[in-house]
C-alpha cells in the first residue's frame, strides 16, 4: 500500500513503466487508455497527481480516517 493509499501510475525506467494499485481493485480500470497513451510517450495530465515525484514534493493526497478504502 502506497504512504497515502493512492495508486501510481509513472515511468520508473526505459521501457518500465509502473502501475502500483492502492486497494482501489476494480475502479481502476478505466485509466488503462490513459496508461497505454503514456506508455506510447503521450503524457496524461490526468495522471500527473499520481506520480512518483508526489513523495518528494510533498504533494500527497489526503488521508481519511475512515475504515473503508472508497473513502
Amino acid at each position: 500500500m502506497t504512504p497515502d493509499r493512492f495508486p501510481v501510475f509513472d515511468q520508473y525506467r526505459e521501457n518500465v513503466y509502473i502501475i502500483a494499485d492502492a486497494n482501489h481493485g476494480y475502479k481502476m480500470a478505466g485509466v488503462g487508455d490513459l496508461v497505454s497513451d503514456e506508455v506510447m510517450g503521450n503524457k496524461s495530465e490526468i495522471l500527473e497527481p499520481f506520480r512518483f515525484s508526489r513523495y518528494e514534493e510533498g504533494k500527497l493526497h489526503p488521508v481519511s480516517n475512515s475504515p473503508f478504502p472508497w473513502s
